[in-house]
């Protein structure tokens, strides 16, 4: 799950600092984080986690991995 850049930002949100992937999804998951404003998507995934929609949960997933 760490080396899907859908999920990285997700995971940073929900506090994970160190992550375990294949060598190959190394690079772009880096990029990722590195692009990544944590006090904003930790904003967004404490949403996620107080949303009971399954569409407003998806709809903050692409918004917290637009970010």
């Amino acid at each position: 799950m760490a080396g899907n850049v859908d999920y990285a930002r997700l995971l940073l949100g929900l506090g994970l600092r160190q992550f375990s992937m294949n060598s190959a999804q190394l690079l772009c998951i880096k990029q990722c984080v590195l692009s990544t404003s944590l006090p904003e998507i930790v904003t967004l995934t404490q949403r996620i986690l107080l949303a009971n929609d399954p569409q407003k949960i998806h709809e903050l997933l692409d918004k917290l991995n637009a970010a």
